[in-house]
């Protein structure tokens, strides 16, 4: 893409999507970038049986538990906070 735009979004989390909202009215040519993929409702963890299991493997709020292919790896070791994090399209 060689197209020049007027705003460049780094994530489209609540923040980044709330600034693409207010933007969107605008004459204003917006790119909003996202680390991860769109996540279909048919693929969240509530549809099954298994639910509560999927939140300790493909569905971890820890990303090196998780180890999705958009994650990469955090060392939380040294810090007050643990970091929840889900990289995929809406944050």
């Amino acid at each position: 893409m060689l197209d020049k735009v007027d705003a460049l979004i780094v994530g489209s989390g609540a923040s980044g999507a709330a600034v693409a909202w207010s933007l969107a009215d605008t004459r204003m040519r917006i790119v909003c970038l996202e680390q991860g993929d769109w996540v279909k409702p048919t693929d969240y963890p509530s549809n099954g049986r298994d639910w509560e299991a999927r939140l300790f493997s493909d569905f971890a709020i820890n990303p090196n538990r998780r180890a999705r292919p958009t994650d990469y790896p955090i060392n939380d070791a040294n810090s007050p906070i643990k970091v929840v994090n889900f990289n995929g399209v809406g944050g």
